[in-house]
């Protein structure tokens, strides 16, 4: 009781052990997985670090210093226009144009410089002007051309590894510069890319699997106990359920109801006129339920077999009568069995004593029982008289009805040993009585066996409850009654 009483506390310490070990494990993952993040980021940003570091390298070993545009001729019929001077800011004097010496453009002190000369346009007649056209749109400025073009892929890498990248690095600074390299390169990069994640997805795989075979490895040594701890845990949680679920039978009744079969066989030891099964019925959740359930099973049967309540009375009072002539019947066959064994043992000592007397000096039963009596003769026709005494009150008490024996029980057991007047006479006097005293011992066994019989409703040679005769089965009680046979 007191491992069963400890039983819930040894679960729940196990159960929280798996779970302390579980949120380890998940803590461990945890870590493992912060860690790589942590070594992804710092690659990545090795990575940016080293691509910005090459990226003006590149951008100076492919790109052409920028020029500006050279000007263009005015169209026809247009004056030519001088190139664009820079402003000056508000409250200064604009620059001069190139070419005018200095001082030209400021005149007298406080006053304003005089306009510059416009000579007036000289055109022919308008007989000779030819007709007007429209100006052409000023051309946009083309945009600086590249002389080397985008980066290449060889170019980009060598830069990378003069960086100090390699490997997982190398492949992440070059997807930094990929913008900025031309369709071939792009195309070869993304294929290399492919490659280098596959291979590194082949790596991780290999890593995974090398480390679950270590662990198996580590695992096949304690594989064992750890099988036998989960199976002595699975046999404590079966034996723990099994009493939970008796607790919660046992609170709800659930145990203490009769199941179809029950109920059959205590309807039956019922009609037979036992009261007793209804004894203790009342107790419990279920008990009310259980007698009525009886007593209805009890009413169907007795129906089914064509008897009414005054049957299942008579049947009571006739039981009653039988249960007190078996307590008679085996109280009177404890006292004859135990006379009976006890006259046994004498009958062997008259036979011995009668033996060590010569058959010639053989006195006789009656002389024998008399120097008993006297105390006087020869010792050893005394001690046969005192053996045939003994015997004479042991069969006395086995043939006696109450088991007491009587002065008529002895006379008939003198009056059958004083016909023998030799030893082989008194020797078949003594197995004569030993039939009366098997028999006497063998009646009540007899009596109770028929009381047996009546009590269940067989009778004598009746067959065994489930034999078979004639295609049907008995199913106990009066074999006459034919609802006590089913067909099979």
């Amino acid at each position: 009781m007191a491992g069963l009483a400890g039983l819930p506390y040894f679960l729940q310490y196990q159960q929280q052990a798996q779970e302390n070990a579980m949120r380890r494990q998940y803590a461990q993952m945890q870590l493992e997985q912060f860690q790589q993040q942590q070594q992804d980021r710092q690659r990545q940003q090795a990575a940016l670090t080293a691509a910005g570091n090459a990226l003006p390298q590149l951008l100076a070993g492919q790109q052409p210093a920028q020029m500006p545009p050279p000007p263009q001729a005015p169209n026809p019929g247009q004056s030519s226009m001088s190139a664009q001077l820079p402003t000056a800011m508000p409250g200064q004097m604009p620059p001069l144009p190139p070419g005018m010496p200095p001082g030209m453009g400021t005149g007298a002190s406080g006053k304003p410089p005089l306009p510059p000369f416009q000579p007036l346009p000289t055109t022919g007649s308008p007989a000779q002007a030819s007709p007007a056209q429209i100006p052409a749109p000023p051309s946009a400025s083309s945009a600086p051309q590249q002389t080397g073009g985008p980066l290449t892929l060889d170019n980009a890498i060598k830069v990378l590894k003069d960086q100090g990248l390699s490997g997982a690095d190398l492949m992440a600074g070059l997807q930094q510069l990929t913008p900025i390299l031309d369709s071939q390169a792009k195309a070869q990069a993304a294929q290399i890319q492919q490659q280098f994640t596959r291979q590194l997805q082949i790596a991780q795989l290999q890593e995974r699997y090398d480390a679950l075979r270590q662990r198996a490895e580590d695992n096949a040594l304690n594989r064992e106990d750890r099988r036998q701890a989960r199976a002595e845990s699975n046999a404590l949680r079966a034996e723990s359920i099994a009493l939970r679920r008796q607790s919660m039978a046992m609170a709800n009744g659930d145990d203490a109801k009769f199941s179809p079969d029950d109920l059959k066989f205590l309807a039956e030891q019922a009609r037979a006129g036992d009261t007793s099964v209804y004894q203790n019925l009342g107790r419990g959740a279920q008990g009310a339920k259980n007698i009525i359930a009886l007593r209805r099973e009890v009413m169907r049967q007795e129906r089914e077999a064509g008897g009414t309540g005054a049957d299942i009375a008579a049947a009571n009072a006739g039981f009653q009568g039988e249960k007190a002539a078996a307590r008679t019947g085996a109280t009177r066959a404890a006292n004859i069995g135990m006379a009976v064994a006890e006259a046994q043992k004498t009958f062997p000592l008259v036979r011995e004593a009668s033996a060590a007397l010569p058959r010639t000096e053989f006195p006789g039963v009656n002389r024998a029982m008399q120097a008993a009596q006297t105390g006087t003769g020869d010792p050893r026709v005394v001690a046969l008289g005192t053996a045939l005494n003994t015997s004479v009150n042991a069969y006395a008490r086995a043939i006696s009805p109450t088991g007491v024996p009587t002065v008529a029980d002895k006379e008939h057991a003198r009056e059958l040993l004083s016909t023998a007047s030799t030893p082989d006479q008194l020797n078949a006097v003594l197995s004569m009585m030993e039939k009366e005293m098997a028999a006497a011992r063998q009646a009540p066994t007899e009596v109770q066996a028929q009381q047996k019989a009546r009590i269940s409703g067989r009778g004598e040679g009746a067959p065994a409850v489930g034999s078979v005769e004639g295609g049907y089965r008995f199913k106990g009680g009066d074999p006459s009654k034919q609802s006590n046979w089913e067909k099979m």
